[in-house]
């Protein structure tokens, strides 16, 4: 294997590590902890992006919803799991709109990601809310998790990641 490939690989188990430490790291923060972890997840998914590719940051954008929602308590986990994989598409949507726009611009490429994936994920929850026939209140709960607060969260993320990404061009290939 050369070295460029363990390097990615590497990476990406860093980042896919420091991103489910950001998840757990929620459970401790109380209500509205979305508001701290969803933009540091964020950045973790567009850093991942700059640091691995696509398919470093792809393997963490699949990867983390899953890990998330197993390991959550919280009474509508099992929604959450069930919905993971549309959380899963909303990430890999943001690091590919980031991964093809960057090239031009960065910060284009945060808000159109960031948009898109608000979009996709605000969409799945309605329709999901729907098919699944969920009873209003856990709906209630899930449509203000996966609404506007993801749009907030993904250009936070977005904003941070760029700062980190500048940072760590200076001290690493990226």
């Amino acid at each position: 294997m050369s070295k460029s490939k363990v390097l990615i690989i590497a990476r990406t188990a860093i980042l896919l590590a420091l991103t489910i430490v950001f998840q757990m790291m929620g459970r401790f923060l109380g209500p509205n902890n979305n508001y701290i972890v969803g933009p540091l997840v964020n950045a973790a998914l567009l850093v991942a992006t700059a640091a691995t590719g696509l398919w470093g940051a792809t393997a963490i954008s699949v990867i983390a919803p899953f890990v998330s929602a197993l390991t959550n308590k919280a009474a509508i986990a099992p929604l959450i799991l069930s919905f993971s994989p549309f959380i899963a598409l909303g990430n890999f949507v943001y690091v590919l709109c980031f991964f093809l726009l960057s090239k031009k611009n960065k910060v284009v490429g945060v808000i159109i990601g960031s948009i898109v994936k608000f979009g996709l994920l605000f969409a799945s929850i309605s329709a999901f809310i729907r098919v699944m026939n969920v009873e209003e209140k856990p709906a209630a709960v899930l449509t203000s998790l996966f609404s506007w607060p993801q749009l907030f969260t993904a250009l936070v993320g977005g904003a941070i990641a760029l700062f980190v990404i500048k940072t760590l061009k200076r001290s690493m290939d990226l």
